[in-house]
């Protein structure tokens, strides 16, 4: 009988693509209205995925190093997360682990989707009992899994995003609202819920095509911001970082 091999647990899904990622930070301010400002940018956006909710939990170690290290503006640094979409937060659905790394102004991004995670759940579990189910989940990849072990959940943020793609395929923007931000070391998530008004734009592009991006950045009608949601969390969260 031919022998049944399980599939790993990890799958890597992205990588070695850089790019710019720029941000515009509407302070406060009706979402609706800054598609429209999207919509009627010269470049032609037009809207090319559904709404969705994103749902994420940030590691880092007992240093918050790469808290740190994005407030001191470290060039080469990076970001380790839980991603997974959904309107109900605490269903964990087909989720990622997802390593962001910033290489002075570009950036880039590995993937790993995680298998066999359809029963967790944040109603049931915390952020700390998930934990151990990913660690062992990415045993195969030694070096992810050497660098998980190290780590612990920091925080826990939501919001909605919608996508934009130019006419002529080489820019996409995101906006993101209806950001909400708790802290993984309560008993029950949502009362150390903390939301905020913020809408962020992100305009994502090829890094040969940062020329024709200062047009584009222009018509958004905000200024370029350094915005990290990991950081605002932290900061809201946190008093002792």
């Amino acid at each position: 009988m031919e022998k049944v091999v399980d599939k790993p647990a990890y799958t890597p899904l992205t990588g070695t693509n850089l790019r710019f990622e720029r941000k515009f930070v509407f302070p406060k301010g009706d979402a609706n209205n800054i598609i429209r400002r999207i919509q009627l940018n010269s470049f032609g956006f037009r809207e090319v995925f559904h709404r969705r909710k994103i749902n994420n939990i940030y590691f880092d170690d007992s240093n918050y190093t790469f808290y740190k290290q994005n407030v001191e503006g470290v060039a080469n640094r990076k970001k380790i997360r839980l991603r997974w979409y959904g309107d109900t937060t605490s269903k964990i659905e087909s989720p990622t682990i997802e390593i962001k790394k910033k290489i002075g102004e570009v950036g880039d991004k590995d993937s790993f989707k995680i298998n066999g995670a359809s029963t967790l759940n944040l109603d049931l579990l915390s952020p700390f009992d998930i934990y151990p189910f990913l660690l062992e989940r990415v045993k195969q990849n030694r070096p992810l899994y050497e660098t998980l072990q190290v780590l612990h959940p920091t925080l826990l943020n939501t919001y909605e995003r919608r996508y934009f793609l130019s006419f002529c395929g080489r820019f996409r923007i995101t906006i993101d609202y209806n950001q909400n931000f708790y802290n993984p070391n309560y008993p029950i998530l949502q009362n150390s819920n903390t939301q905020i008004g913020e809408i962020v734009v992100e305009l994502k592009y090829s890094t040969e095509n940062d020329g024709d991006a200062r047009q584009v950045s222009q018509q958004i009608g905000a200024r370029l911001s350094k915005n990290s949601k990991y950081v605002t969390g932290i900061n809201l969260l946190y008093h002792h970082v």
